[in-house]
């Protein structure tokens, strides 16, 4: 049944918790958010890391959703966003610039780092805590500016005593044509904004917003959002949501649970253009959630979240 978008904004405005208690706080590469003293996140950035990402993300009982750096896979680090397929205007055929993978010939690897005198501003006001960042996406072997990003986080607090919501926005702007593009040899490609959960979040299952349930239903469907939860204790999951007002929405979802893995993918299927000097705007939203996946949780909060979002 179709809900009533009347009686969807209801039910959303009716559950939003009374905001205060977030707080943020420097570290020597990034910031630290708490809420009512209890951990939240902690975000890294600096000239020395291959690229910005959240880690530790924390259900509001201060379960870790997250792992970053495994030995099996080093670039997976917590709640990142990178593309690893970007072939810039006039490169040979063939050449892609990876932003994802950290290993390999220097021409073909590239790093996001904080723009040169623009410091991270990392605020709480209006009740929310909102962490915005400049970084620029630079070729290794020759330092080649490939993007300049805009980078904004903005913690909503927890909701419903269950989730804590977040918004990860990405604007990025090109000076030469660029194609990003999917995963080579992959039927959905990978690269986008991706989480890795933490070794006891193995082997768990999936639900998306079309009512797909488990890996092989939820793999590459096109949907406003995606769940990754594991009923091993404790408990506990995530959801990451696709804006409407982002290109290719309902955005296609890369799922696996040989380890816990997930990514909103823009370029799930095919490459996506974006000329020089355009800004291409991602909007997405994560819930890291205590307990069992709860699909009636997860879709009031992407409501809510569509309410609380720009």
């Amino acid at each position: 049944m179709t809900r009533s978008p009347v009686l969807v904004v209801i039910a959303a405005l009716a559950c939003i918790p009374a905001f205060g208690g977030g707080d943020v706080e420097t570290t020597p590469d990034g910031c630290r958010v708490t809420w009512d003293g209890n951990p939240v996140l902690s975000y890294h950035a600096s000239p020395g890391l291959p690229k910005p990402f959240v880690h530790p993300l924390c259900t509001p009982a201060g379960h870790e959703v997250t792992l970053a750096s495994p030995p099996d896979h080093i670039h997976h680090r917590g709640l990142m966003f990178a593309w690893g397929s970007i072939a810039p205007a006039g490169s040979p055929e063939g050449y892609h610039l990876t932003f994802w993978g950290e290993e390999g010939d220097p021409s073909t690897l590239g790093r996001i780092v904080p723009a040169p005198n623009v410091p991270l501003r990392a605020e709480a006001a209006d009740g929310v805590v909102r962490l915005v960042a400049h970084n620029e996406w630079r070729r290794n072997s020759d330092d080649l500016l490939v993007l300049r990003e805009r980078q904004e986080i903005v913690v909503y607090g927890p909701y419903k005593g269950r989730g804590l919501l977040l918004s990860w926005i990405t604007e990025q702007t090109p000076p030469m044509d660029i194609e990003i593009g999917p995963t080579p040899g992959r039927d959905v490609s990978y690269y986008g904004l991706g989480l890795r959960t933490p070794l006891d979040m193995d082997r768990g299952q999936t639900i998306d917003s079309n009512g797909r349930v488990g890996i092989d239903q939820c793999y590459g469907d096109n949907a406003d959002w995606c769940a990754y939860g594991s009923d091993v204790a404790p408990a506990r999951g995530f959801a990451m949501f696709d804006h409407p007002s982002n290109p290719r929405h309902p955005t296609g979802w890369f799922v696996m649970n040989d380890f816990g893995y997930m990514t909103a993918s823009l370029p799930a299927r095919e490459p996506f253009m974006l000329r020089a000097g355009e800004t291409l705007r991602l909007e997405y939203g994560v819930l890291a959630f205590d307990g069992g996946l709860d699909r009636r949780l997860i879709q009031d909060a992407y409501d809510w979240w569509l309410l609380l979002s720009s």
